[in-house]
């Protein structure tokens, strides 16, 4: 009797940490997944801030990315940083770019971040702008990542979000970044209605669409060569068939890793299997319980952690890949259908239907 694929079992520490260190923003992106501008209620203080970096150091944890909200708004994000480097964590951090001026860009350097993510969506200032909702904002990123080059950084990447609003300017953003000083990498993914105050749902990409942003990574990841490593996030969909996994990045889905290898942290101590997902899927908060008993706990993090392949619903249900996807990203699949183990957006699926 053959026995039924199940999940993965959980690390005994998570391989990242996602930390939100602070909801505040200076922008107001039209597709925030965080709902980024306002503090959250009740944020850690500095004192409870250093002592879950404590927690982290003392846990295990493979690396934390610093993130927000804009994380650098948060005064003490360099005493955050340098509490996790000096116990030799790789430590990244997820910016906008805009505060990123050469006295925090020499702290950065001193610090020896392994990673800093800048957001630039558009290859002009009229989209990027736009978008980001804040003037200057494009010319300001570039700035920045000219400074992140200079300093050394070993892992700089931009990341993109892509919509109706930017969809054509994808080809112009790869020249631009073909074009500046190497040693970064682009990471593109789709970006989905989380605020419909910010975020028309009418700039939503439809499947053909979809699919026409998977066709450009294939093309521009040939193009680019080892100039510039350009990949496809693993919300763009799963197991095509003419696109295959390598066409879109370096790697291979497996099922969504939240409390399996990733762990995210909001700004007022609760805990996710990852920072996208909502109030629903708090499985604690770090001020009432250890994030490592949170973790261990056998009853958190169910939706990966007690995956089966009965659990599949809709299309994914009958799909052949199912046991290995279990259902795509399950913030995506509880956006578009309401619950997990279903993926709205399904490249093998959307290929067979897009035009050629």
């Amino acid at each position: 009797m053959s026995r039924e694929p199940v999940a993965p079992q959980p690390l005994d520490a998570p391989r990242y940490v996602l930390w939100e260190i602070t909801r505040a923003c200076n922008f107001r992106c039209r597709h925030c997944a965080q709902g980024g501008g306002p503090r959250r209620t009740g944020e850690l203080s500095t004192a409870e801030a250093l002592a879950l970096c404590d927690r982290l150091i003392a846990w295990g944890v493979g690396s934390v990315c610093l993130m927000g909200g804009e994380p650098l708004v948060r005064p003490d994000w360099f005493r955050l940083a340098e509490r996790l480097r000096a116990a030799g964590l790789p430590v990244g951090i997820v910016t906008n770019g805009w505060l990123l001026d050469e006295r925090r860009m020499a702290r950065i350097e001193a610090l020896g971040l392994q990673q800093v993510c800048l957001s630039l969506d558009g290859a002009s200032a009229a989209v990027h702008d736009d978008i980001r909702q804040k003037p200057g904002a494009f010319d300001r990123v570039l700035a920045a990542l000219d400074r992140l080059a200079a300093a050394g950084v070993p892992d700089r990447k931009i990341l993109t979000a892509v919509s109706r609003r930017n969809l054509a300017e994808l080809p112009a953003m790869l020249d631009l970044l073909l074009a500046r000083a190497g040693g970064f990498s682009w990471s593109v993914l789709v970006a989905s209605v989380h605020d419909p105050e910010r975020f028309d749902p009418l700039d939503a990409l439809d499947a053909a669409e979809h699919v026409a942003v998977a066709r450009f990574l294939r093309q521009a990841r040939r193009r680019a060569g080892r100039r510039l490593q350009v990949e496809g996030s693993h919300g763009l969909g799963y197991f095509a068939g003419g696109l295959r996994d390598r066409d879109l990045h370096d790697w291979v889905w497996r099922g969504c890793v939240a409390g399996i290898e990733s762990l995210g942290i909001r700004s007022d101590g609760d805990v996710v299997g990852c920072l996208v997902l909502g109030d629903e899927f708090v499985e604690g908060n770090v001020r009432r319980r250890d994030p490592a008993a949170i973790w261990r706990d056998p009853r958190a993090f169910g939706y990966t952690r007690r995956f089966r392949r009965s659990r599949l619903r809709g299309a994914c249900r009958g799909c052949r890949f199912g046991a290995v996807c279990r259902g795509g990203c399950v913030h995506r699949a509880v956006e578009g259908s309401g619950r997990p183990f279903e993926a709205p957006v399904c490249l093998r699926r959307m290929e067979r239907g897009a035009p050629r």
